[in-house]
Parts: C-alpha cells; sequence; structure tokens
C-alpha cells in the first residue's frame, strides 16, 4: 500500500508545469535502482547532492553515494558449488551541472572516490575447502547523469558510471530536492 501512495504521490507531481534546475544551497536526495555490469545483477542505492556555485567555474554538487549489489557464479563441471559475492559501496561524489535556462533538464558529468567492503562466499562439496579471496578496495570513478524535473522538488534521474573494479553500471532513481 505505502507503494502505491508514492506512485500516486510522484504522478501528482509530474503533472506540475512549473520549472526547476539544479541550484546553490539546496540539498538533493533519493533512491536508485541499476543494473551492475558485473554479472548483470541489480544494484540497490542512495545518492545526495549540495549544490553549490563556484565563481568562475559553475555550479557543482558534492555529496554521497552508497550502492549494495550481490551475485554468484556456478564452479566446477557438474555444479560442484559457487563462489557469492556481496558489495557495499560508500562513497564522496563531485559533479558538475550544466547550466540550461528555463529547463526541468539537468545534465552532469562527475568523479567518485569510494570504498567497496566486499565480501565472497564458497559454497560447495563438503569435501572441497577453497582459501577465501581478497574482495573489494578503494573505488575511483567517473560518472555522467541526467534529472529531468517534473516539479520543483521532485525528478527522474538516469546515471552511468565506470570506474577501477571492473565496476560499472546504469542507475535509475528519483530525487527530491529541499
Amino acid at each position: 500500500m505505502k507503494k502505491v501512495l508514492l506512485v500516486l504521490v510522484v504522478l501528482l507531481f509530474a503533472f506540475s508545469n512549473s520549472n526547476a534546475q539544479f541550484t546553490a544551497n539546496n540539498h538533493y536526495f533519493g533512491p536508485c535502482v541499476g543494473l551492475s555490469f558485473l554479472g548483470s545483477t541489480p544494484q540497490f542505492g542512495a545518492n545526495y547532492e549540495y549544490g553549490m556555485d563556484v565563481e568562475n567555474f559553475g555550479r557543482i554538487g558534492i555529496g554521497g553515494i552508497f550502492r549494495y549489489w550481490s551475485y554468484s557464479e556456478d564452479y566446477g563441471f557438474g555444479s560442484t558449488g559457487k563462489w557469492s559475492y556481496t558489495d557495499i559501496l560508500i562513497g564522496a561524489q563531485a559533479n558538475y551541472h550544466f547550466k540550461i535556462e528555463g529547463s526541468k533538464f539537468d545534465p552532469w558529468l562527475g568523479v567518485t572516490l569510494a570504498y567497496d567492503a566486499g565480501s565472497v562466499k564458497w559454497e560447495g562439496s563438503s569435501g572441497e575447502t577453497y582459501a577465501t579471496p581478497t574482495y573489494g578496495g578503494m573505488f575511483f570513478g567517473g560518472n555522467a547523469g541526467a534529472r529531468y524535473w517534473f516539479s520543483p522538488t521532485v525528478g527522474v534521474s538516469a546515471r552511468v558510471g565506470f570506474g577501477s573494479l571492473s565496476y560499472g553500471a546504469l542507475d535509475l532513481g528519483v530525487d527530491f530536492k529541499f
């Protein structure tokens, strides 16, 4: 029922005719769902930005990023076992927002520095043993994306990101400005 209510609220905002744009001194927060390019697995996350105007440079957003995903792969002939991977990515982001006058469209380019707290688990036949490999670490990446504002405070976003640790993803989300 809560999901239906949230969808209805978002749809009500969608019919607003007012313009919105990424502006300084505002906070932007929202959940996202994506497709990780690692094992084609879904990922869940959240983004946060604080808008700032930097003299002689332009409009930037600084904030945080959070992502969670998990996947597994079979190992051996006849499916003798599988490796399961879980990732929690927590970090900081900085995005340059291109100003488009009078538009509800908000494109950006940015960078991300994060830590991937990864874990690996082996599930297999009782006689097999493997050393647990190290997994995760520092992540540095770039991203590009855009928001479309349905109202002055609600927009949808799309983001594509690539970086170290062989990580890449396409995210879709809803952002709230406050």
